[in-house]
C-alpha cells in the first residue's frame, strides 16, 4: 500500500535547528513528495491538504534527522571482541582482512543500520573497515553488499573507501574462493574504489554516495621513516587525493592530530572544502589555520579512543568559522551508535577539559549533530534542519520517560538526558521508516539472527 504523498506531522514541539534557535512549542510540519512544504505554529494546519496522512506526535519533540559524521563498518560485528580494548585492537585487523566474507559485511551493515534507525540517525559516514590499517577495498563485492543493505533500509549513507597504509602488498583472504589468500596492491584498491563510486553514487534515489580516504601521517612519523617508506606514503596519499578530485568525491580522513593537518597540506597539497577530517585532537595553531584556509570540515568524536588520549578543540574550531559535525566513531570496541550519548559526551568532554560546565552549550551540541554534519558534507542546502524546501529527514523523540521530565527546556532534555530508546518515529525523504519504535523497512529479528550467524562463522574461522 502506497503511503500518502502528503503527510502532516502535528501536535509537536518542533526544534527546527535552522540557526535561529527558536522552538515551536505547539507546531506542525507538512511534507509532500519527500520535501518540507510548511513549518508553522499551531498543533495542526488550519486547512490540511485533502487526502493527507496525519502523524500525531502527542507533544513529543520533532527534530531533524541526526548525522553521524564518523564511524566504521565492520565494528558492529566485532564490538568487545576479545574483551579488553587492547585485545580487540590486536584482533580486529586480522578479522577484517582474513576472516570476513561478503555475508559478514552484509550482516554488519544490517545490524548497524538497524541500530542507527532505532536511534534517529538518518545519515552516516562510515569508513569501510578499521581506519587506514585494514580497508576492505580490493574487491567491489564487499562494499556492494554493504551498500545494498543500507539502501534497502531507506537511510542515507556516504561510504568512505580508502587505501591501506603502506607498505604493499597486503594479505587478503577470499572466502568466496575457498579462503585462498591474495596479495593486494595499491592499484587494486584504487580500481575498486573508483568502480564502486561510479556504480553507487546517487543510488537509492540519491541517498547513497562514496567518499575517498588516505592514511594520515604526521611530520615526526614521516621524517623518521626510511626514504623508501616515505616514497610509498607519498605515492599512496597522492594517488588517493587525485582519485577523489577526478571522481568528484569527498576526501575523508581518520585520525588527524599533532600537526598532521598542516604537514599533509604542505607536503602533499591536500584539502579543500570537500575534505572532512576526523578526530582532530591536539591540533596546532598551524593545523587550525590550514583548515580555515582550505575550507576543511571536522568530525568531533568525543566518545572515541582518540578523545581519551587527546583533546579536540571543537569550540575553537567553531569560533574560527569551521564546519564541525559530531561522530560516534562507533560501534566498537566500547561505543555505540547512539548520537544522544555522544551529544552528552561532547558536553562532558569540553566541561572536563576546561573545568567549566558552560564550556559548550546544549544548542551548539545539537547543531553539530544535525545542521553541522550536513554543512560539513556540503549538504546544508538540503539536510540538517527543518526548513521549507529541505528534504524531510525527521525524528520524533518521545517525552514520556521519567528521565525527560519535567518537559521544559527541550534542547537540554535532548542533549543531557535523552537516549536512542526515546526515538519513536523516523522519516527519511518523507518516507516513514520507524513508527512507534517498529522498523518498517527491516525485519529486526531476522537481522539479529543473520548477525549472530555471521559472527559465529567469523569466530570459527579466526579460531577465537
Amino acid at each position: 500500500m502506497m503511503e500518502a504523498r502528503v503527510t502532516v506531522i502535528g501536535n509537536a514541539v518542533v526544534i527546527p535547528v535552522d540557526g535561529s534557535r527558536h522552538i515551536l512549542d505547539r507546531g506542525h510540519v507538512v511534507v509532500a513528495d519527500g520535501v518540507i512544504l510548511e513549518v508553522a505554529e499551531g498543533r495542526w494546519p488550519d486547512l490540511a491538504p485533502p487526502g493527507a496522512k496525519r502523524l500525531d506526535c502527542d507533544g513529543a519533540i520533532l527534530i531533524p534527522g541526526l548525522i553521524d559524521l564518523h564511524l566504521h563498518a565492520g565494528h558492529g560485528l566485532t564490538k568487545n571482541l576479545g574483551g579488553a580494548v587492547g585485545d580487540w585492537m590486536a584482533m580486529v585487523g586480522d578479522v577484517y582482512a582474513l576472516h570476513s566474507d561478503v555475508a559478514f559485511w552484509t550482516a554488519d551493515a544490517e545490524l548497524q543500520t538497524l541500530e542507527r534507525l532505532m536511534g534517529g540517525t538518518t545519515l552516516a559516514v562510515p569508513f569501510f573497515g578499521g581506519g587506514d590499517n585494514v580497508m576492505r577495498s580490493e574487491d567491489p563485492a564487499f562494499a556492494e553488499a554493504h551498500l545494498a543493505a543500507v539502501a534497502a533500509s531507506g537511510l542515507r549513507e556516504i561510504l568512505v573507501m580508502g587505501i591501506d597504509r603502506p607498505p604493499f602488498p597486503k594479505r587478503r583472504r577470499d572466502w568466496g574462493r575457498g579462503g585462498a589468500e591474495r596479495a593486494i596492491g595499491l592499484a587494486d584498491q584504487l580500481q575498486t574504489i573508483e568502480a564502486v563510486a561510479a556504480s553507487w553514487r546517487g543510488a537509492a534515489e540519491g541517498r547513497i554516495d562514496v567518499a575517498v580516504s588516505a592514511p594520515v601521517v604526521g611530520p615526526l612519523d614521516f621524517e623518521a621513516a626510511q626514504p623508501q617508506a616515505q616514497r610509498a606514503i607519498a605515492e599512496s596519499v597522492s594517488a588517493a587525493w587525485d582519485l577523489a578530485r577526478r571522481s568528484g568525491s569527498r576526501f575523508v580522513q581518520d585520525g588527524h592530530r599533532d600537526g598532521s593537518v598542516a604537514f599533509m597540506a604542505e607536503r602533499f597539497g591536500l584539502f579543500d572544502e570537500r575534505s572532512v577530517l576526523a578526530h582532530c585532537i591536539d591540533l596546532t595553531e598551524a593545523d587550525i589555520a590550514t583548515m580555515v584556509a582550505r575550507g576543511c570540515a571536522a568530525a568531533y568524536t568525543p566518545s572515541s579512543l582518540m578523545a581519551v588520549f587527546g583533546y579536540c578543540p571543537a569550540p575553537a574550531l567553531l569560533a574560527a568559522g569551521l564546519r564541525v559535525g559530531l561522530g560516534t566513531d562507533g560501534p566498537a570496541p566500547d561505543r555505540s551508535l547512539d548520537l544522544f550519548r555522544t551529544m552528552f559526551m561532547a558536553h562532558r568532554h569540553q566541561a572536563i577539559r576546561w573545568k567549566d560546565p558552560s564550556a559548550i552549550d546544549a544548542w551548539t551540541i545539537l547543531e553539530m549533530a544535525t545542521r553541522g554534519g550536513a554543512a560539513a558534507l556540503g549538504l546544508g542546502g538540503s539536510l540538517g534542519s527543518i526548513e521549507t524546501g529541505k528534504r524531510a529527514d525527521l525524528v520524533v523523540v518521545s517525552r514520556r520517560g521519567a528521565h525527560l521530565h519535567p518537559p521544559d527546556m527541550p534542547v537540554e532534555r535532548l542533549v543531557f538526558f535523552a537516549n536512542a530508546a526515546d526515538v519513536s518515529h523516523v522519516m527519511v525523504d518523507g518516507r516513514l521508516l520507524l513508527r512507534d519504535r517498529a522498523p518498517l523497512t527491516m525485519d529486526a529479528d531476522a537481522v539479529l539472527d543473520r548477525a549472530g550467524a555471521a559472527y559465529a562463522l567469523m569466530k570459527q574461522r579466526a579460531g577465537i
